[in-house]
């Protein structure tokens, strides 16, 4: 930070004053030695400055606290394979004063608590118990304790969803609980807006510039199946016509033209809003640009394609699921789009030919677990040096 701007806040906030306004009037003024003003312009740059004090310290610690993530996989070019790998640790979230500590155990986590508490009171913070809970994922401990500032942390109990800012954490996850919390968005919006006076035109904008960026909000990394998304746009056709007094039997068609009543579908709002996700996620420098990569590597080795499911989409090994990728892969397909540039490959198609030009589709989808479990991608990999095919046995073997 330059010296003019340390300055210039050494000038607002030296010998400063404050006055509560009351009921009966001003109170007598008093000095203010530390602390910051909520709702000033730029409380949030000093409270970083001294809040990553905090963080960095934890992330220092990265030998006794945090959670490491490891990601280990094989490029395969014909017979030779090379593995490569890549180690992410997370440790702590923080959005202002709302924060998320990350921890592989209960002595990890108890450690990084440990640490917080000692900046809580150095610098006179109070924590709210009422607002911190422990929410465990994949934990066999069966009475789990946990401690800040002398007072145990309450455990969420199974199955119960907690926020943290705008998403829903899970003790299974976060697909379940923000599916269950979104679909809870939809009916409350349509019991909300029925008892309105507006128009249809207005029902309309409230759908796609309200409910719909709140759902793209809550699922922004899980894909809603279209059995689901169907569910919701009969909650809101339903909702439209009831209000509107047309008959349940009206064409849908005709809600959902644009020079109409210009109703997206919720199906339609997700494809527009994931693909232009991924691209944010394919071009990150960060660690989201990472986890992208080594997400879309796992994904095209599940679906053991030659060439990455999002430069070359197709339903071929993605079966019905409800993961992030594979559910983008389903919306490149259906859209026909496709996208360029990945770097992540699992294979290096070179000369070899492919089991799925020998094969066919049908037949490759019905061999592709045997043939993703014995790590056979190519056809060359049935055969010897002199080109003669082994036996199956053989390979095995």
């Amino acid at each position: 930070m330059c010296s003019k701007f340390i300055q210039f806040f050494g000038d607002i906030h030296g010998d400063c004053i404050n006055w509560v306004m009351t009921n009966f009037g001003l109170t007598s003024g008093y000095y203010v030695h530390d602390g910051l003003d909520q709702g000033e312009v730029f409380s949030p740059l000093l409270w970083r400055i001294f809040y990553d004090s905090l963080l960095y310290e934890v992330k220092r610690q990265k030998s006794v606290c945090g959670y490491r993530l490891n990601f280990y996989f094989v490029s395969r070019t014909g017979h030779v394979e090379s593995q490569a790998g890549l180690t992410l640790f997370l440790a702590a979230g923080a959005f202002v004063d709302n924060t998320i500590w990350i921890g592989s155990s209960q002595a990890a986590t108890q450690h990084i608590l440990d640490v917080a508490n000692k900046f809580f009171r150095l610098n006179d913070i109070l924590i709210n118990n009422d607002k911190t809970v422990a929410i465990l994922i994949n934990c066999r401990v069966v009475n789990l304790s946990l401690l800040i500032s002398g007072m145990p942390i309450s455990v969420a109990k199974k199955g119960e969803p907690h926020q943290y800012l705008g998403i829903f954490l899970f003790t299974k996850g976060l697909f379940k609980s923000s599916l269950a919390k979104a679909h809870l968005d939809v009916k409350f919006f349509a019991n909300f807006v029925l008892k309105k006076t507006i128009s249809n035109k207005q029902f309309s904008y409230l759908v796609s510039s309200v409910l719909h960026p709140i759902m793209n909000y809550r699922t922004q990394f899980s894909f809603v199946p279209p059995s689901m998304c169907n569910k919701w746009d009969t909650i809101i056709r339903k909702d439209l016509k009831s209000k509107f007094g047309l008959p349940l039997d009206f064409s849908n068609d005709v809600l959902h033209h644009l020079s109409l009543y210009g109703l997206k579908t919720f199906e339609q709002n997700q494809a527009e809003h994931k693909v232009a996700s991924v691209v944010c996620f394919a071009n990150s420098v960060g660690i989201l640009g990472r986890l992208f990569a080594h997400k879309s590597y796992d994904l095209q080795v599940l679906c053991w394609h030659l060439i990455h499911p999002l430069s070359s989409p197709t339903h071929i090994g993605v079966g019905a699921s409800n993961n992030f990728l594979a559910g983008l892969v389903c919306i490149f397909h259906d859209y026909n789009f496709s996208l360029g540039g990945i770097k992540a490959n699992a294979f290096r198609l070179q000369k070899e030919t492919p089991m799925v030009s020998v094969f066919g589709e049908s037949r490759f989808v019905k061999c592709l677990p045997s043939l993703r479990h014995y790590g056979v991608a190519f056809v060359d990999q049935l055969q010897n040096r002199s080109g003669a095919a082994f036996t199956w046995a053989t390979f095995k073997h």
